[in-house]
């Protein structure tokens, strides 16, 4: 019973450090997602849920180091710097949505593609 405890806790850990070290791989998915779902929002409505879930997801992305930079604090402040360029884009649209130009919201977020290339370029 003991040797099963021991195993039990040796896999945990495990698991939760290969879910730690890919906590921004799963944020950054779920961004890309919602990037997906701007464009494809028929309302203003929608846009602004999408833009609200990636708004959570930019947030827990841009607090947490990805692995790639090695534990680099500079990088890191310079890849929160560039998170929080794309956080600020996403708020100009969702404010835009909010006043229901839904086409001109879906404009602003068309820059996300060059900065998402820019960054991933920089820091992954």
């Amino acid at each position: 019973m003991n040797k099963f405890k021991q195993t039990l806790a040796v896999a945990m850990f495990a698991f939760s450090s290969v879910a730690l070290a890919n906590g921004v791989m799963m944020e950054m998915f779920q961004m890309n997602k919602h990037m997906g779902a701007f464009n494809r929002a028929q309302t203003a409505e929608e846009f602004q849920e999408s833009a609200k879930q990636f708004l959570v997801q930019a947030e827990k992305a841009k607090n947490t180091m990805p692995a790639s930079l090695g534990g680099d604090q500079e990088l890191f402040k310079g890849y929160q710097a560039g998170m929080q360029e794309v956080i600020d884009e996403v708020k100009k649209a969702e404010e835009l949505a909010k006043q229901d130009k839904l086409e001109e919201a879906k404009t602003a977020v068309s820059r996300l593609n060059g900065l998402k290339k820019k960054y991933h370029s920089e820091y992954k």
